[in-house]
């Protein structure tokens, strides 16, 4: 049996869970580099705030840190126990949502992504070879 031929029947389960992973990964990086580009279309970006009771509390004490570097601290107290939306599409967009090691999970997934690409790629020519001849 072909090199090939085993490689391919060896990961054909494990490729779907990976690209299954990678794709849902690479919807959410899309849908927000998408509303990043376009935060002047969609003014409600710019306007939103989320609550920091649902966000990890880290949001919470970057938020205290902001308004008082700003001197806010005392300032539209409404406004003290949610972050903008905008903070949080960043974060998502960056990977800097999953804390330090977000960067580098979105670049396995990156690193994923390729290696899906090309191997797709190479299949199909080894597919569509063999149904010429």
């Amino acid at each position: 049996m072909k090199t090939w031929r085993k490689f391919h029947m060896y990961s054909f389960g494990h490729f779907k869970l990976l690209s299954l992973v990678v794709v849902i990964c690479m919807f959410f990086i899309s849908i927000t580099g998408f509303l990043l580009n376009h935060r002047h279309d969609f003014r409600w970006v710019d306007t939103t705030r989320v609550p920091t009771r649902i966000l990890p509390p880290a949001y919470q004490v970057r938020l205290d840190n902001v308004r008082e570097a700003q001197g806010l601290a005392d300032l539209f107290p409404d406004e003290a126990k949610s972050v903008p939306l905008q903070w949080l599409i960043t974060d998502f967009h960056t990977g800097e949502i999953l804390g330090p090691y977000g960067p580098w999970f979105y670049d396995l997934i990156s690193a994923s992504f390729t290696v899906l690409c090309v191997t797709g790629i190479v299949m199909y020519f080894k597919i569509r070879r063999r149904k010429r001849f």
